[in-house]
C-alpha cells in the first residue's frame, strides 16, 4: 500500500479537485465512481484543501441506548494514525448529527486531519473554533446517543456518490476542497498526481497568458493554438 510522503502532500497542496477530477476522467480513463456526492460540503477547516489516507467507519441506526456498544468507538481512536481521515458512512441515516465537536477533539487528538460524512454533524462554531476539517452534508443539532452509532472500522465502505457509490478502502487517499470530495483509489495515487501536476502547471500558464494579453478576441485564438483547450 502506498504511503504519501511530505513530497506528496506538498503537491497536492497545491492542487484542486478540478485537475485531479480531469487528470481521472481525462488522462485515466478511470470509471469507477471516485467523486463524492455534491451534497458533502466542507462546514469547517481553514486550509483550502486536505488530503491523507481514508480511516473507514461503518454504522447503523439504533432504537435505544442499550443497543449503543460505547467500546468500538474507543477502539476506533486507538486505532487512528497520525495524517489519517476519518470516513464515515451513515448507512443512510440522516436523523441526527453524526458528529461534533467533541468527537473532532478526539480524533485531532489521535491524528485526524479531518473527516468525511455522508450525513451531518453538529457544534459547527466550536469546529470552526478549533479548526477542525469537517465535510458533511448538512448542520443539525440532534444527538446521535441511543439512535446511531459507529459499528465497525478499517473496512471497505460505500459512501454516496455523484455518478453512484463510491467504494473507500482503508488507506485510499482522500483529496477535499471547497469544491469536492475525491476518493483516489490508493493503486493509482502516483499516477493521480503526476498527471494532476502537469494539468495545473498548463491551467497557471493559461492563467499567466491572460492576465498579460489585452482584451482583443485574436489574442484567445492566439493562446489556443500556442497551449491548447482549457
Amino acid at each position: 500500500m502506498y504511503q504519501l510522503n511530505s513530497k506528496d502532500i506538498k503537491l497536492f497542496s497545491k492542487l484542486y479537485s478540478g485537475v485531479i477530477y480531469d487528470a481521472l476522467i481525462f488522462d485515466l480513463k478511470y470509471k469507477k465512481p471516485f467523486l463524492l456526492d455534491s451534497s458533502i460540503k466542507k462546514v469547517s477547516g481553514n486550509n483550502k484543501n486536505y488530503v491523507g489516507p481514508a480511516f473507514t467507519c461503518s454504522s447503523k441506526t439504533v432504537k435505544k441506548p442499550s443497543e449503543i456498544k460505547d467500546h468500538i468507538r474507543i477502539e476506533m481512536f486507538k486505532k487512528f494514525f497520525k495524517g489519517c481521515f476519518q470516513i464515515i458512512s451513515t448507512n443512510g441515516n440522516d436523523t441526527v448529527a453524526h458528529f461534533g465537536d467533541i468527537s473532532g477533539l478526539i480524533a485531532k487528538k489521535f491524528g485526524a486531519i479531518g473527516v468525511v460524512i455522508d450525513g451531518n454533524t453538529r457544534d459547527i462554531d466550536l469546529l470552526k473554533k478549533n479548526n477542525f476539517p469537517v465535510f458533511c452534508k448538512d448542520v443539525f443539532p440532534v444527538d446521535a446517543y441511543g439512535r446511531w452509532q459507529i459499528t465497525d472500522y478499517g473496512k471497505p465502505i460505500k459512501m454516496k456518490g455523484k455518478s453512484g457509490n463510491v467504494k473507500v478502502n482503508q488507506g485510499d487517499i482522500i483529496f477535499a476542497d471547497s469544491d469536492a470530495v475525491i476518493c483516489i483509489n490508493n493503486n493509482l495515487v502516483k499516477k493521480v498526481l503526476k498527471l494532476s501536476s502537469i494539468r495545473l502547471k498548463k491551467e497557471n500558464l493559461i492563467r499567466k497568458e491572460i492576465k498579460n494579453f489585452s482584451p482583443n478576441p485574436k489574442n484567445i485564438h492566439k493562446m489556443y493554438k500556442k497551449i491548447g483547450r482549457w
